[in-house]
């Protein structure tokens, strides 16, 4: 199981709830030092980087798919 559960913004390390996925991103970063990944293309943040590829995949190469169509 992954360290963060972003559904519940639950920090699964030390179990601290928080109010957004925003916040558990800072959290991540602040409390437990852990490296945030941003998209190239939109600036999303991720904490995994099979997050990151699937975001970049569905959401960006789909954007340019449909530019070709």
């Amino acid at each position: 199981m992954g360290l963060f559960n972003r559904n519940k913004n639950i920090c699964e390390d030390c179990k601290e709830r928080l109010e957004t996925f925003e916040d558990l991103i800072s959290h991540a970063r602040r409390v437990h030092h852990r490296t945030i990944l941003k998209c190239t293309g939109c600036g999303k943040q991720f904490i995994h980087e099979k997050d990151r590829l699937h975001h970049a995949r569905q959401e960006h190469e789909n954007k340019v798919k449909s530019r070709y169509r």
